[in-house]
């Protein structure tokens, strides 16, 4: 359980400390045969890349008068409640336009949906995931009945906490809900973030970097809410020093500062010496002693471009959540496994990124808007290869870790509803 977590991590705290974090002193064996110990499967894919997604762009060309703008959808909307925006752009009769998408690594049929200029649906062209362009007339788009809910994308983001040291990877630390949505003009994209729960007692902060986006690319950044996710907070900002909503990362990136400390997002309270109250939201209810439960908080970024071509290229593989937090006197962040070693608003490397290159993320982006996470202290999946045992909510979890193109879809397939949120 998360006690546990935290004796374990003052142990392992004081295996690097002794190494210390130089080349000639840290021990990159020990490392990571400290990281392997504790990961959920003793038989890892050193070829893994932790992505669950697929992203490519597709051309379409408009040969109708009666469309006036696009979308790829997930689903056939005709048919199925769950469709979901992947992207979209204004693209009248006699022109084309180029939409950038992510899709679950798993799917191979998605949809076009021609739009009037009213907004209303005129119907759909399914299309294999890969084609390069789709042409839109009159005798393609096909409409069966009427349209059912269609809704912005949204994938889960899962972190580890504690990063460079190995905790139980429960991958419920922060669990964030990221919906995006993007204007048909595409002069601004709406993100949504939700922060769902916090198990870790480990103070930390985060924001989003927009990888392949520069400050310089964004004119303002608004919440639509008005007030940002952890609004009126009471002490001084250590971590994210600023509390503009818009940041300029070490390298020039767009960054989306989303709040100071998770647990004051989740609960306003202060404990009896006046620190931030940190207990375990919404992993584990009455199940350990500093469990609670809190309802979720959103807030929606409307982040306008400079050039719409740059918002029409953000595909969810460049928005990258990262939480900061205190570790041996430094601040360290933990990033989607893309950028694990990205650098954005804090220096802690010093250019010795390869001794921390384990093959095993610290966090897990799941193309689900309603993934249902473990609960305190179970990991997602284990393998012990000696016995021949799996374990967990998501035993295909482990099957996918043993081997990165297979098991694509575990997080579709839970073994025990009972351990999950």
């Amino acid at each position: 359980m998360k006690t546990a977590k935290l004796s374990f991590l003052l142990l392992a705290g004081l295996l690097l400390t002794t190494f210390s974090c130089e080349k000639e002193q840290f021990n990159k064996e020990a490392y990571d045969d400290l990281v392997a110990y504790r990961f959920l499967v003793d038989s890892m894919d050193k070829a893994h890349d932790w992505c669950l997604t697929y992203s490519d762009t597709v051309t379409i060309v408009n040969q109708s008068a009666d469309i006036y703008a696009v979308e790829v959808l997930t689903q056939n909307p005709y048919l199925s409640d769950g469709a979901e925006i992947a992207s979209a752009g204004i693209c009248p009769q006699n022109s084309q336009i180029a939409l950038a998408y992510t899709l679950p690594s798993t799917q191979r049929q998605a949809y076009i949906a021609a739009k009037r200029q009213d907004g209303s649906y005129l119907g759909v062209v399914g299309f294999t995931v890969g084609t390069d362009i789709v042409n839109l007339n009159a005798e393609a788009i096909q409409t069966v009945g009427t349209v059912k809910s269609v809704t912005s994308q949204t994938f889960t983001f899962l972190y580890e906490g504690g990063f460079p040291v190995p905790g139980d990877f429960d991958y419920n630390d922060m669990v964030l809900r990221v919906s995006k949505r993007i204007a048909d003009d595409a002069s601004y994209i709406d993100l949504k973030v939700t922060l769902e729960a916090v198990g870790i007692r480990i103070p930390y902060a985060a924001a989003i970097q927009l990888a392949d986006v520069k400050y310089a690319d964004i004119e303002k950044v608004e919440i639509l809410e008005g007030k940002p996710m952890d609004e009126d907070y009471p002490l001084k900002r250590m971590t994210i020093t600023s509390d503009k909503t818009l940041l300029k990362g070490r390298h020039s990136e767009a960054v989306i500062n989303l709040f100071e400390s998770a647990h004051y997002v989740l609960n306003h309270e202060l404990d009896e010496v006046g620190s931030i109250q940190t207990l375990l939201y919404n992993t584990a209810g009455e199940r350990e002693e500093y469990s609670t439960t809190a309802p979720s908080v959103s807030r929606t970024y409307r982040i306008f471009f400079k050039d719409s071509q740059v918002a029409r290229n953000l595909t969810f593989d460049r928005i990258d959540p990262f939480l900061i937090q205190e570790y041996n006197s430094g601040l360290w962040e933990i990033h989607t496994y893309r950028y694990k070693f990205a650098e954005v608003l804090k220096s802690i490397y010093n250019g010795k990124q390869h001794l921390y290159d384990n093959h095993v993320s610290w966090s897990l982006v799941v193309p689900k808007g309603d993934f249902r996470y473990p609960v305190e202290g179970m990991s997602l999946g284990t393998y012990n290869s000696v016995i021949g045992e799996f374990f967990g909510p998501y035993t295909s979890f482990a099957d996918w870790i043993m081997d990165h193109t297979q098991a694509l879809d575990w997080y579709e397939h839970p073994t025990y509803t009972q351990l999950l949120y």
